[in-house]
C-alpha cells in the first residue's frame, strides 16, 4: 500500500465555517488497493492550503495530507452501493 504523505503544520484549524469543505466530508476514496474515509477537511492558515484527514479503512490510521497530494496519488471518490442503488431506481 501506498503511504501518503503526512504534514506535520495540520494546526488546529477549523473547517466549521468554510461551506467548501462539506462536500467532501465523510465520503471515501480509493487509489484501487486500499480505501479511506474522508473524516474532514481543513483549511490551513497561513497559506491556505486545502488539506484532508483521511482514516485509512483497513489500519484505522489518520493520515493529515493535501488535497493536492491526494489528487497526484490518483485517488478517486467511492460511492455506497446504497447510494448507487437509491440513484438507479430514481431513474427508472
Amino acid at each position: 500500500m501506498r503511504r501518503l504523505h503526512q504534514t506535520s503544520d495540520a494546526g488546529p484549524a477549523s473547517d466549521a465555517d468554510d461551506p467548501a469543505a462539506t462536500p467532501f466530508d465523510r465520503g471515501y476514496l480509493t487509489d484501487g488497493k486500499a480505501l479511506f474515509h474522508i473524516e474532514r477537511t481543513l483549511v490551513a492558515s497561513p497559506h491556505g492550503e486545502l488539506l484532508v484527514e483521511l482514516e485509512d479503512c483497513g489500519t484505522l490510521d489518520l493520515i493529515v495530507c493535501s488535497a493536492r497530494a491526494v489528487a497526484e496519488l490518483g485517488m478517486r471518490p467511492v460511492q455506497p452501493l446504497a447510494r448507487i442503488a437509491a440513484a438507479r431506481a430514481r431513474a427508472a
